[in-house]
């Protein structure tokens, strides 16, 4: 499931086209909490535009918050509760992947990870997708590093470091 921070760093950078192609083999989900969060952004009027043609041209597929799921849904108003900062997409994300085996893709790690790793669930970031795209032979370094810094201008992108080299993950990404 990829949340709306990682979609709109990709779209801000010219890239949002090609990130299914650096995740595949694996089906890409928006939930729709995540997509309302997607497709509105005040500095680009044309947002929802772009993320409709990405999804359209992409096969991302939009699914339902599963509201008639008990657990789920107590999760997602636990998390709403206890954190006021994290986004309705964020929480459906967290609360889904807590009772499916979906990964998040997110880049709020402040929020996002501690949950994850407290209840077991797969997560990567923006800087993991990057490292992904160049073990796949992808993108370069310093593609990457474009991608960064583009990010950061474009988006206000926060990122651990600011160069590829940089970045080392103790995650086993060889499964993407």
């Amino acid at each position: 499931m990829v949340d709306a921070d990682v979609i709109a760093h990709f779209i801000a950078t010219g890239h949002i086209m090609e990130l299914n192609g650096i995740l595949s083999p694996h089906q890409l989900y928006v939930v729709e909490n995540v997509y309302r969060e997607a497709t509105r952004h005040p500095g680009d009027a044309n947002r929802k535009q772009k993320v409709d043609e990405w999804i359209k041209d992409s096969k991302t597929c939009v699914i339902k918050f599963p509201s008639q799921n008990q657990n789920i849904k107590r999760e997602f108003f636990k998390l709403k509760h206890d954190n006021g900062l994290l986004g309705d997409g964020e929480c459906a994300c967290m609360a889904m992947a807590r009772y499916g085996q979906e990964t998040i893709a997110s880049s709020n790690f402040r929020d996002v990870a501690p949950y994850c790793d407290a209840n077991d669930i797969e997560y990567i970031g923006v800087m993991d997708i990057l490292q992904i795209a160049i073990n796949k032979g992808y993108w370069t370094d310093e593609q990457c590093d474009q991608f960064i810094m583009d990010a950061i201008k474009e988006n206000n992108a926060r990122f651990p470091m600011d160069r590829m080299e940089e970045y080392k993950t103790e995650k086993d990404l060889g499964g993407f």
